[in-house]
């Protein structure tokens, strides 16, 4: 009696295929939880060479903005990468149109990141010091120029609110993190809008790891937190009036709270 060898054959046929699709390139980005930056440490400075003379107070706890990790445009993400971190709790997988501009070449993106770090930064200095002026007679000749904002291999818009935080914490012996661990992001405009970021949930995450015990993110942002991790308290902020009303509170505002 012979035996058919088409079944045996049609199964290894299928295995090549199935390996070859493991290990195809498919045309997605995966985010993963970044780091958590303090930045009331050698972050925020005055500025050398500034004609005012700037008095910092040094911040007994940390204010710390967060990152993520995402892949570049042009990063070779398999079948068997996507499959595995769309199994994993702390990471995400996109389409790469999503996270970034078609047909737009990796140094662009990296200039165009670049570009929204420093206008973010540019906005945290005039929303902090709006805020500074209007209460502290003592601080109204400090400009924009007289504080330096440094911070490397970082990029994006969503460290603005961190940074404006951060200014009015060196700035004034007024203790905000009253020696507490505290995460924020989100941008801020000028007049100290705080806006939507990227990347939520992996930044609550990175938070966690960081040890924060409260994490300040935008009201806008309350729709897309999946869960929350246990020992975190987490505030809805739009403004930056009402980030610092949470760092005083002893029960701030989370996204059930304000409606989101």
């Amino acid at each position: 009696m012979m035996n058919s060898t088409l079944p045996k054959a049609s199964k290894l046929v299928l295995l090549v295929f199935a390996g070859l699709a493991l290990l195809a390139p498919l045309p997605y980005s995966i985010i993963s939880p970044g780091n958590a930056i303090n930045v009331v440490e050698k972050v925020i400075t005055p500025a050398k060479g500034s004609e005012n003379t700037i008095k910092t107070y040094k911040s007994d706890g940390e204010l710390m903005l967060l990152t993520i990790m995402v892949t570049y445009p042009n990063a070779y993400v398999t079948g068997g990468q996507a499959i595995y971190s769309w199994m994993r709790a702390d990471q995400v997988v996109l389409p790469k149109s999503v996270l970034y501009t078609p047909g737009l070449s990796v140094k662009a993106e990296e200039k165009k990141s670049t570009k929204e770090m420093v206008d973010s930064q540019l906005s945290a200095k005039q929303a902090a010091l709006n805020y500074l002026q209007s209460k502290y007679y003592e601080l109204r000749s400090i400009k924009p120029g007289d504080i330096r904002i440094s911070l490397a291999d970082t990029g994006g818009p969503s460290a603005g609110a961190a940074f404006a935080l951060g200014i009015i914490e060196l700035l004034t012996e007024d203790d905000l993190l009253d020696g507490r661990k505290i995460a924020v992001t989100g941008t801020i405009s000028a007049t100290g809008d705080i806006g939507e970021i990227g990347g939520v949930n992996e930044k609550i995450i990175a938070a966690k790891k960081a040890g924060a015990t409260l994490v300040l993110i935008p009201v806008a942002n309350c729709k897309y937190v999946d869960s929350i991790p246990e020992g975190i308290e987490i505030a809805a902020v739009s403004s930056l009036d009402q980030a610092i009303a949470a760092f005083n509170s002893a029960n701030p505002l989370g996204c059930a709270s304000v409606g989101a």
